[in-house]
């Protein structure tokens, strides 16, 4: 699902070295500020309006397992987690399907059955007033810190995670392409959602959207770009012969609106991967299914320059603030990373021995964190971004075949959920 993995076999990674980016022509720059919506911690899906799945704390270059949750059913998205020591993850077993745990303990402080268990196609997402935002089949719900319902919001479809738009409402599109904006306060509708495909049928099957396929037309979790209202998904529209990137232009204006600015239809096979935007704003990057990442101007969607992995990427890619990518993995690919060098992409280097099973996360600091394949099962590695040094390795036990995101707290704890309903924390090594 949306930055999610694409099959059960597996998933290869990819970091990136660090090249200064003011040596490389066009290549992008350090943001001028924050946005201020979001809560702090690891708020969205894929970390921040950008799709980055970079973290800003520093990374421990060495860990240790702190504690592991075991939840029926699977997990298909990485964990959010706010400042207050909270961690949010979402499952389609039995029973609760939104469960906010103890960052330091792994203990449930609540967890909610409000929500039903196609919740397990999102993170909850976080903003700065310790509210949380998660949508199911029926409806997109607002909840408090302790767990109680402050608004529900009837939508048709199910979304792949939700994002926040330059004032502060709630954006997201469901698996059949219909986007809503909500008042973040109240569930309101800002504008009436726009639907993409006229009168889709709702399908309640969206196993189509861990491959990002025409039988889920939406897959994956929009971009946004706070500083200019630019809306960035992929979307597989009815009888095209493939999956294309598109942007539009949201005006929250006495007017809202949304409007069409370009598609770019180079996503053969379709897309698991949700698009990344650079730290300026300036370039947007996505995978398709046939084993290419793509850099795009992300004003007129021209094609900057395409970078050939080898394999299907099974989830987003991780993009730290001087442009290092790190694809998600898939098949048997080894870790790799790829530089954007302004005008073409740039393979660093490739670790064949280190087959990556799951989406991998950067942090600041020159460290990435991957899960990579053992005989029977996963470890958790450290790695050097700079030259694919592993650093550390951390085992996780059990048959945890592939991890669905690996998250970074504020407190430098590293989370990592499998798609066999496993969380397991890692925390900052002693000494």
């Amino acid at each position: 699902m949306p930055g999610k993995l694409v099959k059960a076999t597996a998933l290869a990674f990819l970091a990136l070295a660090s090249l200064a980016a003011s040596s490389i022509p066009d290549a992008p720059r350090a943001p001028d500020r924050l946005p201020s919506v979001y809560g702090p911690g690891w708020s969205a899906a894929h970390a921040d309006a950008k799709n980055t799945d970079y973290s800003p704390v520093t990374g421990a270059r060495n860990l240790t397992r702190a504690w592991q949750r075991s939840f029926p059913g699977s997990i298909y998205l990485g964990a959010t987690n706010d400042a207050t020591g909270r961690v949010y993850v979402t499952t389609n077993g039995l029973g609760c399907h939104l469960h906010a745990l103890d960052v330091a303990t792994g203990r449930t402080v609540w967890c909610s059955s409000a929500v039903d268990r196609q919740a397990v196609a999102s993170s909850a997402l976080l903003d700065r007033d310790g509210h949380l935002y998660l949508a199911d089949s029926q409806a997109m719900h607002s909840f408090d810190a302790d767990g109680s319902v402050r608004w529900e919001t009837p939508i048709v479809g199910t979304p792949l995670s939700a994002q926040f738009t330059p004032a502060g409402n709630l954006i997201f599109i469901t698996h059949i392409g219909r986007i809503y904006v909500l008042d973040r306060a109240t569930g309101r509708p800002i504008l009436p959602p726009m639907e993409l495909i006229p009168g889709a049928p709702v399908t309640d099957d969206t196993r189509a959207c861990m491959r990002g396929t025409e039988e889920c037309p939406s897959s994956n979790t929009l971009a946004v770009d706070l500083d200019t209202g630019r809306i960035f998904f992929t979307f597989w529209d009815k009888g095209a012969p493939s999956a294309d990137i598109r942007a539009m232009q949201l005006d929250e204006g006495t007017s809202p609106s949304i409007r069409p600015l370009w598609k770019n239809e180079s996503l053969p096979g379709g897309s698991a991967t949700s698009p990344d935007l650079s730290a300026d704003g300036s370039r947007v990057y996505v995978g398709d299914n046939e084993g290419g990442i793509h850099a795009l101007d992300a004003a007129t969607g021209d094609t900057i320059w395409s970078h050939a992995t080898g394999y299907a990427a099974g989830g987003s890619p991780s993009l730290s603030p001087e442009g290092l990518i790190m694809p998600s993995g898939g098949g048997d690919g080894g870790l790799m990373a790829i530089k954007d060098l302004g005008d073409r992409a740039q393979r660093v280097w490739t670790k064949d021995a280190l087959v990556n099973r799951g989406i991998p996360t950067q942090a600041a600091g020159g460290v990435a964190y991957a899960a990579v394949s053992t005989t029977l099962g996963n470890d958790l590695v450290v790695v050097d971004t700079a030259t694919g040094a592993e650093l550390d390795r951390e085992p996780m036990p059990g048959l945890t075949l592939f991890t669905v995101g690996t998250t970074v707290a504020p407190d430098g704890t590293v989370l990592v959920p499998t798609i066999t309903g496993d969380l397991f924390a890692f925390r900052p090594a002693q000494g």
